[in-house]
């Protein structure tokens, strides 16, 4: 069944229901047919086929009514988001031969209007020649890379997401909180599967949104009862009683089981996986238990018509031939996108049937684990590491949120080498216990130099954990405080991440290595104790024999 042959059932079915609800307004099936069914007319009359359209990308009715109008007129569509660059718009008008841009009125209603002067390009490449027939265009974040545009079908978007309504139990009666942005993929499966079962849609401005209190009290006050987003949001918001959440989708990064406990206990907690290229989503598990995700979150069963296999990246003759418990997930099927649109056209992946994530995982127990990014794979002290797994180790630990790992220069400076494992983490945990912890099941060399607890995260546009604004926080400085004590204290504080590090500590037991003991002998000739040296961190049992060693010479 096709995306509006679904929604067209939905119609029939459900003419009464409630469609799209926003903050002042609540539009039933019967309305909400009539509104696309004339902006579908629309395009058929100005738009020839395979031509796209453009949807300026506001939160509310009238976006929400101009991509199903779209669907409905067999219209591939782009969403615009006017506080994206000019240059980012300007490249999606002139790759995809956009003329017309759908725009909001305050009643819900469409109006076809030119694209806006400053994004018209002067020479346009024309409608992007495929076989069969496209959905939707969208741009991938460019975390990883520059910003690609992705075609993508709607056949196997259609299974998508039907199999999502499903296995969520969508239907009349379901209220799905619209949380991504449009210019993100997951606005496609969290709108469509809502649409095509007769659900309810709650489309709120982004305010509404954010992640902790104001989210919370959104899903309250909406009555949300399907909710997707992202391991920040769930990270930063406490459910209640208040909730009336029936599903709960963790969706574009890896989840954790301290996100498995809290969640699970309002609701049916899911993991999701998937990328741009291969429409959306390709895994989603069933309902988490706790106590089977406490060595990790299980990315979940295949879902829409694909498949997977695990490519070998080990290059070591021992693994030639043998089975592949560990590689990068390679998608195939008719998941796979049509391509990329480039300046020559569209250039599929490989054979037009595969597409190789760049994620690398590893099958465990029947169950395929996300491991990490092959880009952030890391050679730290001669070996090679995966941020990942390790962050996923330190989740393990009890009283830990979320941990995220980065390589930089023992004391936080751009001037030193990246020589130091430095661990970000939010939870009660103290980071001498957590130390112990990691001890006992982590090798040496795998044990981060710092463990540093920090009471947020910082966060991109798209959701990802801003590494550069982490790495930013550790710059290594003079307190100015008089005293060795509060010098000496203020300085292994900073280079082993324990905040409350006392003169009672030993240094190597707080962490310290061999390379953060030159660091420390170094700030401490910096600050006048010119005859400190390796030795007198050394021999020194804790930290206040080493603040009188240097009490009873001269500064």
């Amino acid at each position: 069944m096709s995306l509006v042959d679904a929604f067209e059932r939905a119609l029939r079915e459900n003419p009464d229901g409630d469609a799209v609800q926003t903050a002042d307004r609540t539009v039933r099936y019967r309305e909400f047919d009539k509104l696309t069914q004339v902006f579908a007319d629309e395009l058929r009359a100005e738009i020839p086929p395979g031509g796209f359209v453009g949807i300026e990308a506001g939160r509310g009715l009238g976006a929400i009514t101009a991509m199903v109008g779209a669907l409905r007129a067999r219209r591939p569509f782009v969403f615009l988001d006017s506080r994206d660059s000019v240059s980012s718009n300007s490249e999606k008008v002139r790759l995809l031969g956009v003329r017309r841009l759908a725009r909001s009125r305050e009643d819900g209603d469409v109006d076809l209007a030119d694209v806006p002067e400053a994004w018209r390009a002067k020479e346009s490449l024309g409608t992007p020649s495929v076989e069969g027939e496209l959905c939707y265009a969208i741009q991938t974040s460019g975390s990883t890379g520059e910003p690609k545009c992705v075609l993508v079908r709607p056949e196997p978007l259609a299974v998508v997401v039907r199999e999502h309504a499903e296995r969520l139990s969508v239907g009349p009666g379901s209220r799905t909180l619209q949380f991504a942005r449009l210019t993100f993929d997951g606005c496609m499966t969290e709108i469509l599967w809502t649409l095509t079962a007769g659900a309810c849609l709650v489309v709120l401005d982004e305010a509404r949104l954010a992640p902790g209190a104001e989210l919370r009290d959104t899903v309250e006050r909406f009555g949300i009862t399907h909710l997707k987003t992202t391991p920040f949001a769930l990270t930063a918001t406490e459910p209640s009683a208040a909730m009336r959440l029936r599903h709960v989708i963790n969706g574009g990064g890896a989840c954790r089981p301290a996100v498995v406990a809290k969640w699970s206990a309002v609701a049916a907690l899911h993991n999701a996986y998937g990328a741009t290229e291969t429409t959306v989503c390709n895994l989603l598990s069933g309902p988490l238990d706790p106590e089977g995700c406490r060595d990790g979150v299980p990315l979940g069963d295949l879902i829409g018509d694909c498949g997977y296999h695990l490519r070998d990246i080990d290059d070591s003759p021992a693994s030639a031939g043998g089975p592949v418990h560990r590689g990068e997930i390679v998608i195939t099927g008719s998941a796979v996108a049509a391509g990329y649109l480039t300046e020559h056209g569209v250039r599929p992946f490989g054979d037009g049937t595969e597409y190789r994530t760049g994620d690398v995982a590893e099958l465990r127990d029947g169950g395929l684990y996300f491991v990490e990014r092959l880009d952030h794979q890391v050679k730290v002290r001669g070996y090679r590491l995966d941020l990942g797994e390790l962050e996923n180790v330190v989740c393990q630990a009890e009283s830990v949120a979320e941990a995220v790992l980065t390589v930089e220069s023992h004391d936080g400076s751009e001037v030193a080498g990246d020589d130091a494992l430095v661990c970000y983490y939010l939870g009660d945990a103290d980071p001498r216990e957590l130390r112990r912890h990691l001890e006992g099941v982590l090798d040496p060399y795998k044990i981060p130099s710092v463990l540093e607890r920090v009471d947020a995260l910082p966060y991109t546009v798209n959701g990802k954990v801003d590494r550069d604004a982490l790495r930013g926080n550790r710059i290594l400085g003079e307190d100015g405080a008089p005293g060795p004590d509060r010098q000496v204290i203020t300085l292994v504080r900073r280079l082993t991440g324990v905040g409350d590090a006392s003169l009672e500590d030993n240094f190597f037991a707080l962490g310290g290595d061999s390379a953060s003991t030159l660091i420390l002998v170094a700030k401490l000739r910096e600050l006048g104790w010119l005859d400190a040296g390796v030795r007198d961190v050394l021999r020194a049992g804790d930290l206040r024999v080493l603040t009188d060693q240097l009490r009873e010479r001269s500064v």
